[in-house]
């Protein structure tokens, strides 16, 4: 996909193109739109650096009581020591 961005716009002004799919990227992730390794992939960035972006940006991670359910049911699992 190729998305064309008109140069006037003064936001857009000085920004890099990784600035602008980083921006995307946390937007649609914020949005619901995107998973986080969705969005990780978009912005280039390592899952780990994802995470840390949204962290300094204040945008909590999504992560509801299915998630907690399904993490517990696979350390259920695991092989005790």
């Amino acid at each position: 996909m190729v998305i064309t961005l008109p140069d006037h716009l003064a936001p857009l002004e000085g920004l890099s193109e990784g600035q602008v799919v980083e921006d995307l990227a946390v937007s649609f992730y914020a949005a619901r739109r995107l998973t986080l390794v969705q969005a990780s992939d978009l912005s280039r960035r390592s899952l780990f650096e994802f995470q840390s972006l949204l962290r300094d940006r204040r945008i909590p991670l999504h992560y509801d009581e299915a998630d907690l359910e399904q993490d517990l049911a696979v350390l259920r699992e695991l092989p005790s020591e």
